[in-house]
Order: C-alpha cells, then structure tokens, then sequence
C-alpha cells in the first residue's frame, strides 16, 4: 500500500538516497527495510562499542522484562548518543547536529558549578558565617580575577564566565590532590592563576587572596588554587542564598501541589472568585500560538540535567508516571 501525504500526492514522490548506503527515504515505510536498518546500526554500535550493543541485544531480546529501571535508563543513554549519530547520517545534517552539539557542550561548565554550589559551597559557607565576612570585597576580588586572568570569558554572560572558571580550578585541585601527570589546561589554569596573585596583590582580590591563604591547609599549587576556590565558595553561597540572581546553577527542585499548579492571586480582597496569574509567570499569546521567549538553550538544559538526575536515582517520573509510596 502506497503512503499518500496530506495534498494527496504519493510519498515516492518525495523519495530520496538515505545517508546510510542501500536504503531511501521510501524504506522508511517498510517494515523489512526498517528491520534491515536496525540492523545495520546495531552492527555499527558493535564495531564502536562492544559492550553497549551486548547490553542492548540482551535488553532487546528479552523487552525490557527484568531489567532494573535504573539499569535500563543507563543502557538506553548509552546508546543514544550512537543512534543520535546515525541518524544525522541518515537524514545528512551531521553538520548541523555538529554544531548544535558545541553549543551545547559550551554550557557544561554551568552544571558543574550548579553541582559546585549545591553540593560544596552552601555546606562550606552557612549564612552566619557569610554575614562575617565583606562579600562586597569578595565579589569585587571575583571580578578582578575574572579580567585579569580569566579574560577569555568576558565574552560569556556572568553565569557561565563564573562556571567556566570554576570548573577549571575543580578539574586543576583534582589533578593536584591526586597527584595526577597535569595537563597542558591545568597548568595553564594554574599560571594563570599566579598571574592574577602577582599582578593583583595591590588589589581587593589580593586582600583578599591573601586572607584567605593563612585559612587553607595546603602548599603550593595546590594551597593557590583552593584558595581560590574558597574565594568561589563563599561567594557562591552568598549569592544562593540572596536569592537575587536567577541563575540555572541557584535553582533547587521544589514540593509541588498538583491540585494547584497554577498559582492564582486575587487581586480584589472583597471579590474572592476574580482570580489571575501572577505577573512574572505571564505568557503571551498571540492568538492561539505560544508566543512566550523567554525560555534559552539553558533553560531546556536544565530540565535534561534534572532528568539525568532522576534517571539515577531510580526517580524518572516522567517515563514511568507518578506512584504513591506504596507503588501504586
């Protein structure tokens, strides 16, 4: 039986050379051809990566039944990344998923400054102890870092200059700590961060730096590159619990009330039933298309992050749907 579109013309019509050899866009309608193409990515993934396409034949054949969900969510996100690179070959647009692809990995730093806050600064930094301290001075020390020695971030928006620079003095304290062979960005992290304590010493950052060097125990590199991320810490927290920043890495998962997920006001006390939305969660329309821009690249990404998480923990309600405690 012959597919026909919408206007009524046969989808051969349209036909066209599949990027994978041997198959066409009508293949795509039929069954033996699709299985054929299964096929022929499943025998790709086992050239690439052994393991995965074993794991995966073995999911396949028994249909998902028995395996764990958690075993399962890893085993599939595995794979993708494999099946995401096939079919850009298939439909020719390998460039353009290229490029997408950069422009998501260049907001990575920003996951691990949100892991960064969440999980090292606030539990370093309580807000009694940041009230000790000048946190004008340590954002202006931040800033002095941040030109002199991170200038290469200038041309990103503050949140993802903060956590590029984070994640390197991370990915440098851990190679430090480790005693790992530093690679070629470590040490250049760690120069440029001697740059900064040479030639800012006269300034707030080095007041600051230099308090903050007699707090940490360590030595060498390594006793310059935490304290530079105690200066990170504390700052960080500071700006977590203000709470005055929108920032993707502040953001922390909340209770929902599912009989109340749109949250109303009433602007008229003594008319109770009038009844609107809040001002800052307005969307415009325009006629019946969603017309709001608010959302960005790292808004999606936070979702994804956030499911990552959940797929983890065994707690992707979104795949498998909501249960009681009890599992029903």
């Amino acid at each position: 039986m012959t597919a026909i579109s919408a206007n009524g013309h046969s989808a051969l019509a349209y036909d066209f050379d599949l990027g994978i050899p041997g198959f066409r866009y009508s293949d795509l309608f039929d069954a033996v051809k699709l299985r054929e193409l299964a096929e022929k990515f499943y025998a790709e993934l086992a050239e690439k990566e052994p393991l995965t396409h074993a794991a995966l034949m073995k999911y396949l054949e028994a249909r998902g039944e028995g395996f764990e969900k958690r075993v399962e969510s890893n085993l599939l996100t595995d794979a993708a990344p494999h099946l995401s690179d096939f079919v850009a070959r298939m439909f020719g647009v390998t460039k353009e998923r290229e490029e997408l692809q950069s422009e998501i990995l260049e907001q990575d730093p920003v996951w691990k400054y949100k892991f960064f806050v969440q999980r090292r600064a606030i539990k370093q930094f309580t807000k009694e102890q940041l009230a000790e301290l000048s946190m004008l001075e340590y954002g202006q020390a931040l800033t002095e870092l941040r030109y002199k020695s991170f200038d290469e971030t200038i041309i990103h928006d503050e949140e993802l200059a903060v956590s590029s620079i984070t994640a390197r003095l991370v990915e440098a304290e851990e190679s430090l700590t480790k005693e790992l062979e530093l690679t070629e960005a470590v040490q250049e992290t760690i120069l440029k961060l001697k740059k900064a304590v040479d030639e800012l010493k006269d300034k707030t950052f080095g007041k600051v730096f230099s308090e903050l060097v007699l707090k940490v125990d360590a030595t060498g590199d390594l006793l310059l590159v935490k304290s530079a991320l105690t200066l990170l810490e504390a700052w960080s927290a500071n700006e977590f619990y203000k709470r005055e920043k929108r920032w993707t890495a502040f953001k922390v998962p909340h209770a929902l009330d599912y009989q109340n997920l749109v949250h109303l006001i009433h602007p008229e006390p003594k008319l109770h039933n009038i009844m609107r939305g809040r001002d800052e969660e307005v969307r415009l329309r325009d006629g019946f298309k969603l017309t709001d821009d608010r959302g960005t690249m790292r808004d999606s990404l936070y979702e994804v992050d956030y499911c990552m998480i959940c797929h983890e923990r065994d707690k992707d309600g979104c795949r498998t749907g909501l249960h009681e405690k009890d599992g029903t």
